[in-house]
């Protein structure tokens, strides 16, 4: 444990470690991109422990997907990526369960990261998913109380919150603590924050209170402004909160207006400079200036004490994130 602190530390004061050649994943050699199907995929937390930024996509789900798609993803993610996030029906849309998405990524060769919240399930059905999540071997989780249903959607669904964030994590360390249930190495379990230009007074209690409930790494909001974030992390590296937790950024690949309109609505709205804000507004392409936008604010936030990597959110053709994907590795190793 104390190893891992340490590591952390010297990130967060900006010393980088030597990166691994063959990025530590099970039956890759140096200059090898085949992953060896037998062996277990490397997870998200030793991906965490071993590398100095890391990159994650969030699988692009929707009420289409199927299972041939899942795979089709991940086979073409597999080499560009340490892992995948897998969403919990985004904005009350609902899409194929991320346990069963999980178990497909999983048999792909790569890490899932499970993202569960309170909305749609009680707590008996949390708890089953949890131990659905440990038998078919995923460790990484994020674990939140979930947005609210869309004013459209109030008179016809009905939120759950049965339970909260708070509760539904002690519920999966309760679970982790019986080896039999959640076998070794448990869960690596994550939550939201939402970075923002701290006052000089601000006292990073929230990101502090995840801390001592156990939180190993937590994930901003879509954030395309590099200057706040470069603040709001100097922030957490003065309280020394980057010695017990990892910061993950989401940095969305916008590809239209909706999409950048729907960011900024959200619940944890798009933080966004507004000179990019201007850029993406007036550009007759937005696709291709969100690609721009997405790849350079990636390779800012590469550069950003503290960070540990780095989650790319995108919808539509894979070879986007792929091309930003390597754009953010050329990045690091410069």
């Amino acid at each position: 444990m104390r190893q891992r602190t340490d590591r952390r530390f010297r990130n967060a004061t900006g010393q980088r470690r030597q990166r691994h050649g063959n990025r530590g994943r099970p039956g890759r050699h140096a200059g090898d991109r085949r992953v060896a199907m037998s062996a277990p995929p490397r997870s998200f937390h030793d991906a965490l422990r071993q590398e100095d930024f890391v990159l994650t996509a969030h699988l692009p789900l929707d009420s289409g997907t199927v299972g041939d798609d899942v795979r089709a993803a991940v086979a073409t993610l597999r080499d560009a990526f340490d892992a995948v996030q897998i969403s919990d029906n985004p904005n009350a849309h609902p899409h194929v369960s991320p346990i069963a998405a999980a178990s497909l990524v999983l048999a792909g060769g790569m890490d899932p990261i499970v993202h569960l919240g309170c909305r749609d399930r009680n707590r008996i059905a949390l708890q089953s998913d949890l131990m659905g999540a440990a038998a078919i071997g995923v460790t990484s989780l994020v674990l939140t109380r979930g947005e609210k249903l869309p004013a459209s959607l109030k008179q016809k669904v009905k939120g759950v919150f049965d339970i909260g964030a708070q509760r539904l994590i002690a519920t999966a360390q309760a679970l982790a603590a019986n080896p039999r249930l959640v076998p070794p190495p448990g869960f690596f379990i994550g939550s939201n924050v939402t970075a923002l230009d701290p006052p000089e007074d601000w006292a990073a209690d929230g990101v502090d209170g995840k801390a001592d409930a156990g939180i190993k790494f937590v994930q901003t909001q879509p954030c395309l402004d590099s200057d706040v974030l470069r603040r709001y992390m100097a922030a957490l590296v003065g309280r020394k909160l980057l010695e017990r937790l990892s910061v993950i950024v989401q940095v969305p690949l916008i590809d239209s207006v909706e999409m950048l309109q729907e960011l900024r609505r959200a619940r944890r709205p798009l933080l966004i400079s507004p000179g990019v804000l201007e850029r993406l507004r007036q550009s007759p392409d937005i696709a291709g200036e969100g690609e721009a936008v997405c790849a350079e604010v990636l390779e800012q936030i590469a550069t950003v004490p503290g960070v540990s990597g780095a989650n790319l959110v995108y919808r539509g053709e894979h070879a986007r994130a792929l091309r930003i994907a390597a754009r953010g590795r050329a990045a690091m190793h410069a």
